[in-house]
């Protein structure tokens, strides 16, 4: 009797073992879904286990975590020991172009940018050309590239220093050269938008068609990304340099996929000259058509 009345007490003091509530099938489903990263896929196929598998939700949501967990930290390792040829993304353009403003041209457009992300340096570069169609040939270049360097003291907060370069000659710019230096910060941090603004000091070497210029400015830039859909995204940059004589780049781009890694592109570029050489407009503006490869 006291053996009967012992092991019964024991019983009741020791905690049951945990027993899973999810059936193999569905757990293998569930980590399935949280291994290929696809946001949407993940959470359709969290739904129905949760849905058909009452009870289980925080071992689903564990599951995920888990893995998400195991990815992040994988990432960070190769982040941490990949070569600065390591690790570049980016996307090239082709397409056609139409200016106006002290021009009214056609012209032939290309582009490139590039970018590395790691755990604390950032890396961008970027270069457009249009090759315009003119009377005496097609040998006007305009010409617009830049490099950037961010570090990432957190999420959102960066300090970052940039070098560019410009050449429109139809604007009366034979060529700039730009070198600034600043702090950046995402204003904006959502799912599917992002913010980033910036300001800085900035030296600026100008060669306009009638003279050199050579003046310390303040630069801004804002850039803006909405991710409308998982096929479709709008993007708003703006530069600007406020000295003696200011200037303001903007360009509104909307980005749809066609097929795999193509995309087509829609762009309107401002481009803003406080004082441009004698006889020049102060606006001129390039509409852009392009078809986009990612890789």
């Amino acid at each position: 009797m006291r053996l009967i009345l012992a092991a019964a007490l024991v019983a009741v003091a020791t905690p049951a073992i945990a027993q899973s509530a999810l059936p193999d099938s569905v757990r293998a489903m569930v980590e399935a879904a949280a291994k290929s990263g696809d946001k949407a896929k993940i959470d359709a196929v969290v739904a129905i286990a949760k849905e058909t598998n009452k009870g289980a939700d925080a071992e689903i949501d564990k599951i995920v975590a888990d893995i998400s967990a195991a990815q992040a930290a994988e990432r960070e390792a190769k982040l941490a020991t990949a070569g600065f040829f390591e690790n570049w993304t980016g996307s090239g353009q082709l397409g056609a172009a139409v200016t106006t403003g002290n021009v009214e041209q056609k012209s032939f457009t290309a582009g490139l940018d590039l970018k590395r992300d790691g755990i604390r340096w950032r890396h961008r570069a970027n270069a457009l050309f249009d090759i315009l169609d003119t009377d005496d040939g097609n040998d006007q270049q305009r010409i617009l590239a830049g490099y950037q360097v961010d570090y990432k003291f957190s999420e959102r907060f960066y300090a970052w220093g940039r070098f560019e370069y410009e050449k429109n000659r139809e604007a009366g710019i034979k060529r700039r050269f730009a070198e600034s230096a600043g702090l950046g910060w995402r204003a904006v941090a959502a799912e599917r938008v992002t913010w980033d603004l910036e300001a800085g000091p900035a030296l600026r070497q100008t060669l306009f068609v009638d003279g050199e210029d050579n003046t310390f400015a303040v630069r801004g830039a804002s850039r803006f990304l909405w991710q409308l859909s998982d096929t479709s995204a709008f993007t708003n940059d703006t530069f600007m340099f406020w000295d003696d004589a200011g200037s303001v780049q903007n360009t509104a781009a909307l980005t749809s996929k066609l097929f795999g890694a193509l995309s087509a592109r829609l762009s309107f570029n401002l481009a803003w000259e406080e004082e441009p050489p004698l006889g020049l407009e102060k606006l001129d503006t390039t509409s852009r058509i392009t078809l986009v490869y990612d890789f």
